[in-house]
C-alpha cells in the first residue's frame, strides 16, 4: 500500500479590535466588581446580574461558533477516514474472532491436562481435586506449557498446593481427636465444639471454649447440690418446728381437757412377797438396788384424748404405756 498523504493548510483566527474589545470587557467588569448588595438596591442588583450573565453568555456561544467552523475541516476528514477504514476494521475483527475461538481451543486442551494432573496427584488421598478449580485457569495459561505438556514449575505448583491441602487434614484430624479426647475426659459431648472446628476456629479457642463450660457446669451443679442440701436442712427444720409445735399443741390440750392427780406409793420390798405395783431389781455386785413403780392416774375427757396423749409420749420416748379403762367420772 502507498503512503497515506494529506495535506492540510493551518487555519488562523484573527479577532478584529482586540484591544478595543478588551477595553469594553474590562470597563464593564470593573464597574461592577466592587458593587455593595443591599436590601434597597437588590432589586437593581439582580437586573445587572441578569445583564451581565447575558453578556457572558452571548460572547461563549460565539466563541463555540467560531470553533466549529474552525472544526469544520477536521471533523469532516475524521468522518471520512472512518468510513474509508471500515472494511480494514472488519478484517481484523474476523481474524480476531478466529484466532480467539483457537486459543479458546487449546487453552480448553491445557485445562483438560490440568484436571488429569489434579486427579492423579491427589489419587489416594482424602483430598477432593474440586477444590482447586478456581486456580486452574491460571495453571492452563499458555506460559505453563510446552505446547499441550506442562512444564515442570506447574506441576510443582499443583503438587505444593495439594501437599498443602493434604497437611491441613492432617492437622484438622489431630485436632479433632484431641477436642474429643478433652471432651471425652470431662464427660460432655464433642459434637458442639468439632463445629465450632468446621467454622474456623483454631484449635486453642475451641479448648479455651470447652474448658470455661466445663468448668461454669461444674459451679453450676455445685450451686445446685448446695441449694438442694439447704432446701433439705430447711424443710428437716420445718418439720422439727412443726412437731414440736404440734407436741406443745397437744399437751396444752391435755392440760385444759384433763384433770391430772398423780400418786406415787413406794414400798419396802417383804422377803417373802412383792405387790404387783412394785418390782426388785436386779442384784449388782453385792448391793441389791431397788426399783419402785410410778403410778400416774390421769383422767381425760374423751377416749380420742387419751390415744392422742398415749400416742404423743410414745413419740417421745415414754415407752409403752399400759392403759386402764375406768368408768367416766
Amino acid at each position: 500500500m502507498n503512503e497515506f498523504n494529506v495535506t492540510f493548510e493551518p487555519a488562523k483566527i484573527e479577532v478584529l479590535d482586540r484591544e478595543k474589545f478588551e477595553e469594553q470587557i474590562n470597563s464593564i467588569a470593573q464597574a461592577n466588581s466592587n458593587r455593595l448588595v443591599t436590601i434597597d438596591s437588590m432589586a437593581d442588583d439582580k437586573k445587572t446580574r441578569a445583564e451581565l450573565r447575558k453578556l457572558s453568555k452571548s460572547l461563549n456561544d460565539e466563541k463555540i461558533r467560531i470553533k466549529k467552523e474552525y472544526n469544520q475541516p477536521l471533523t469532516e476528514f475524521e468522518a471520512w477516514f472512518k468510513k474509508a477504514v471500515e472494511v480494514l476494521e472488519k478484517a481484523i475483527s474476523q481474524i480476531d474472532s478466529g484466532i480467539k475461538e483457537v486459543e479458546a481451543e487449546q487453552k480448553e486442551e491445557r485445562k483438560k491436562v490440568v484436571h488429569e494432573l489434579l486427579i492423579e496427584l491427589t489419587a489416594d488421598t482424602e483430598v477432593d481435586s474440586r477444590i482447586f478449580e478456581s486456580f486452574v485457569d491460571d495453571w492452563a495459561k499458555a506460559s505453563n506449557f510446552n505446547d499441550v505438556k506442562p512444564k515442570k514449575q506447574v506441576i510443582d505448583s499443583i503438587t505444593y498446593v495439594i501437599d498443602g491441602e493434604k497437611q491441613k487434614i492432617a492437622d484438622y484430624k489431630a485436632n479433632k481427636e484431641t477436642i474429643s479426647n478433652f471432651c471425652f475426659g470431662n464427660n460432655v459431648s464433642d459434637t458442639p465444639y468439632i463445629r465450632m472446628l468446621d467454622s474456623g476456629k483454631s484449635v486453642s479457642e475451641v479448648m479455651s471454649a470447652i474448658s470455661e463450660d466445663v468448668l461454669f457446669e461444674k459451679q453450676r451443679k455445685e450451686a445446685e447440690e448446695k441449694r438442694k442440701e439447704a432446701e433439705k436442712q430447711r424443710q428437716a427444720e420445718l418439720e422439727k418446728q412443726q412437731q414440736e409445735f404440734e407436741t406443745r399443741k397437744l399437751e396444752a390440750s391435755f392440760n385444759s381437757a384433763a384433770s391430772v392427780s398423780t400418786e406415787i406409793i413406794q414400798s419396802e420390798p417383804e422377803k417373802t412377797k412383792s405387790s404387783p405395783d412394785e418390782e426388785i431389781a436386779e442384784v449388782s455386785g453385792a448391793e441389791i438396788v431397788q426399783k419402785y413403780r410410778a403410778v400416774i392416774e390421769i383422767c381425760f375427757s374423751s377416749l380420742e384424748e387419751k390415744n392422742k396423749w398415749k400416742q404423743v409420749m410414745v413419740d417421745n420416748g415414754f415407752g409403752d404405756f399400759k392403759a386402764k379403762e375406768f368408768g367416766k367420772i
